[in-house]
């Protein structure tokens, strides 16, 4: 990174530009040709192109072979301004879901005879869920969503969940609902791993694992969603069906950004070894 900023500061001032007229020029602010100087950010591959278009030079005299593996993981993920929004709506749409959720169980708790709050093992996941995906919005507001950031985000996602399985298998007393969530907690910890092997290796490793990983607890989230719905209507349940519509729509609305991202990443990554 060091590198490039030099070498694009070097040209730079070679060809006699100033930061101001190469930021006109890439339609970017001077703030932004600033810290790709400084090391600090690394511009797109399609900017640095026209970069390199405009200061008569080949891409080859600005990035070296070590500037192409850490443009994948130094910048963004989702770089692309429409993609942005979407990627903005889908976190808006999970964190709203989840604050609702936070909300509704919060009315609903009751108080024991002590005064302390009594609460079920979701609780603490809502409100958990409900700070990360706050936090994960600010990022993205702030353009900081970039390969580190979200693997801190999913594994605090799937590490909150593995959490608050093991907790609800601890407390249950039911054979059948037992096996059930043993299940489901494992299929959680591989999808954690997953992550974990996917954002943090440092060679290009295949998003098929989690691909499928990720499809089949989104699929199991629906099952239960309808299971809860059909149970809800039964009862009529109101708390029940709020519970399964919105955390249905938040954790389809994460899994959704989740296979965006991982293809987004592994498709930089291979574009940067060629």
């Amino acid at each position: 990174m060091a590198e490039f900023g030099e070498n694009l500061k070097n040209v730079r001032e070679q060809k006699g530009y100033t930061q101001q007229t190469l930021a006109d020029h890439l339609y970017v602010t001077r703030q932004a040709v600033s810290r790709w100087e400084g090391g600090s950010r690394y511009p797109d591959l399609m900017t640095a192109k026209k970069m390199a278009q405009f200061l008569e030079v080949s891409l080859d005299e600005l990035l070296t072979d070590d500037d192409m593996k850490l443009y994948a993981e130094k910048n963004t993920i989702i770089e692309n301004p429409t993609a942005k929004r979407g990627q903005l709506i889908l976190l808006g749409l999970a964190f709203m879901s989840m604050l609702f959720l936070s909300i509704v169980q919060l009315m609903s708790s009751t108080f024991g005879t002590n005064g302390l709050l009594i609460y079920n093992s979701e609780t603490p996941k809502y409100f958990l869920l409900t700070i990360l995906l706050g936090v994960s919005i600010i990022t993205a507001l702030f353009d900081r969503l970039n390969t580190k950031v979200t693997l801190l985000i999913y594994s605090g996602y799937f590490g909150i969940s593995l959490l608050v399985g093991i907790i609800t298998i601890t407390s249950l007393r039911d054979r059948g609902v037992i096996l059930y969530f043993i299940g489901t907690t494992l299929l959680t910890l591989l999808c954690l791993l997953l992550c974990i092997r996917f954002f943090a290796g440092k060679r290009i490793t295949s998003p098929v694992p989690l691909y499928i990983t990720g499809g089949i607890y989104g699929v199991i989230g629906i099952v239960n969603c309808f299971t809860g719905l059909l149970s809800s209507v039964r009862t009529r349940d109101a708390y029940l069906l709020t519970d399964c519509v919105f955390s249905l729509l938040a954790n389809l609305a994460i899994l959704a950004l989740l296979v965006v991202m991982v293809y987004t990443l592994h498709r930089k990554r291979r574009l940067s070894a060629q």
